[in-house]
């Protein structure tokens, strides 16, 4: 690759992990807004709209926007310019139509499908459900335009853009959700049922605002390219059979989630309806569920995300290449990245669960289930990188095959452990047991097509050394800056807890980066060679601690 197209291609990523980061960070933060005007009941009907939702997302999309840049990438490397316009050209012609089919069955099935949420109370669910339902179907117009753009600039290596997109689709759903919420419920005081609609409407705007800025960076890339784009040794029904096999196992992969989300969603609310809670007490459980704690599980999956796109190729290049070594230290390397990010995390989730939950959303109601899911931030991300690994090894069905395997555990433990606590505290629990089953099908997956090798266990062991002691801390903390609050008199809870969790994640930070420095477990490269926040994380730890840093 040429040297200022690789420069271009690495900025590019580095932006779209920022982007994509502070997406993600609006994508908690309005949770606190949200919440203090809808409640766990609205919450629960917002997510439960979003379940169905992203069914109805993956089934419009059909992979096609992420084959469409595979194939348009390959197709610009050897100049067929012709091939790639027309991949282009045929995928927005599938999507779009597909989506329109998507909106008018998502629009229609409304209230059969929220009826499914609650079967022995399925016709208060639908009066509460159908307007999220409908609200939210909407987008499904959009989504087609903005995800076939995308697609088409990352297979021209165009990645900032993208970014920017992302940033902006949640900037504007984000802004959209809180105003129009706020305007519904306390100026113009509608029930929650209403206010919910406005919040999942806030997907539309959103896809509409990212489609914009994408449609405008497409423009000037197709003018330049289409004169070179007037031949192609293909028919458009080769290029839709070709699009479709590249496409199929990344639908079937990107169906594995929202199946999942959705499987919580009928049987949660199902099981705890039977255990003779009512159809509200049982949807403000789930919103609890999956708007604090498994909406908290989103900021590790970010860095592991992150991790996965830049090491598939790398993984893809090695094998292509026949170079062992080169895989060994490859695969090694992203487990340990993925561990240096993900333990820590699971350390804040589970110490500080209670000033997470008042600062979401003002109660400690949310505490115990963050608690429970704090290990799934651990096996997620594994699951998810393990995913990239065997993907750049040429493995596509594994991996969705071992995820659906994990749904269907978690669903079984669902069941099983839903009326023996009479929570979501079972559901969370179940989760988190999915995600290890899916993860070791997957670890020992990559063993066997990689020839790898590397201990689970031993680098475990490594990483919770330095994360003990940081966990003591955020305690400590915690407790100390809780002491002196109350000690002022201060009864905000959502301030004093705000105030704790910044201090105690503050002083985690530096105690784990200094343990991980001074018992030689990552150097200062490894610090930096993190996606987004690595190169701040290696100057803190040089400025900390220069002794450390370079030596192992």
């Amino acid at each position: 690759m040429d040297p200022t197209k690789a420069t271009n291609v690495a900025r590019g990523a580095s932006i779209y992990v920022i982007c994509v980061g502070i997406a993600k960070f609006l994508g908690i933060i309005y949770i606190i807004p949200l919440t203090y005007l809808l409640g766990n009941v609205g919450l629960g009907l917002y997510n439960n709209a979003y379940a169905m939702f992203t069914i109805f997302q993956q089934l419009a999309l059909a992979g096609f926007p992420l084959a469409m840049s595979k194939l348009i990438s390959e197709r610009l490397a050897i100049k067929r310019y012709g091939e790639a316009e027309q991949y282009y050209r045929v995928a927005m012609r599938t999507i779009i139509p597909l989506g329109i089919i998507a909106f008018l069955l998502m629009w229609f099935l409304a209230p059969a499908l929220s009826g499914l949420t609650a079967v022995q109370d399925s016709g208060e669910a639908a009066r509460y459900m159908v307007p999220s339902f409908r609200a939210l179907a909407f987008a499904l117009l959009f989504i087609p335009f903005m995800s076939g753009y995308r697609g088409y600039l990352q297979g021209f290596q165009q990645l900032e853009m993208p970014a920017y997109s992302q940033t902006v689709e949640q900037i504007f759903r984000v802004l959209w959700m809180v105003t129009a919420t706020y305007y519904l419920m306390r100026v113009r005081h509608e029930s929650y049922v209403f206010g919910s609609a406005s919040a999942t409407f806030g997907a539309t705007v959103g896809a509409a605002a990212g489609a914009l800025l994408l449609a405008l960076a497409v423009r000037p890339i197709r003018r330049e390219y289409k004169p070179l784009a007037s031949f192609s040794n293909q028919s458009d029904w080769q290029a839709l059979r070709t699009l479709y096999k590249v496409a199929l196992p990344i639908s079937l992969g990107g169906l594995v989630v929202p199946i999942s989300n959705l499987a919580d969603s009928f049987t949660v609310q199902n099981l705890l309806i039977a255990a003779h809670d009512s159809f509200r007490e049982a949807a403000a459980q789930y919103g609890i569920l999956t708007r604090q704690a498994l909406y908290l599980i989103q900021l590790p999956l970010t860095f592991a995300y992150a991790i996965g796109v830049s090491i598939l190729p790398a993984v893809s290049s090695a094998k292509a290449k026949k170079d062992q070594s080169a895989l060994q230290r490859t695969v090694s390397s992203t487990v340990r990245g993925m561990f240096l990010m993900t333990f820590p995390a699971a350390a804040v989730l589970l110490v500080l669960a209670r000033p997470l939950s008042a600062t979401l959303s003002g109660d400690f109601d949310g505490a115990p289930i963050i608690s429970a899911v704090s290990f799934m931030a651990i096996f997620s991300s594994l699951e998810l990188i393990s995913t990239y690994i065997l993907q750049g090894l040429g493995n596509f069905y594994r991996p969705v095959r071992n995820m659906f395997l994990g749904v269907f555990v978690k669903i079984m433990f669902n069941i099983l452990l839903i009326p023996t606590f009479h929570s979501v505290m079972g559901a969370a629990i179940a989760t988190t047991i999915g995600y290890i089953f899916s993860s070791t099908l997957n670890v020992l997956a990559v063993k066997k097509y990689g020839q790898v090798k590397f201990s689970l266990f031993r680098y475990s062991i490594r990483f919770l050394l330095p994360t003990l002691p940081t966990a003591a801390v955020l305690w400590i903390t915690r407790a100390v800056t809780h002491w002196f609050l109350h000690d002022l008199m201060i009864r905000s809870v959502r301030i004093t807890s705000a105030v704790e969790l910044l201090l105690a994640v503050g002083a985690g930070g530096w105690v784990y980066i200094y343990l991980l420095l001074k018992l030689g477990i990552v150097r200062e490269k490894e610090l930096e060679a993190l996606p987004g926040i690595g190169r701040r994380l290696a100057i803190i730890a040089r400025r900390m601690y220069p002794e450390h840093a370079s030596a192992r």
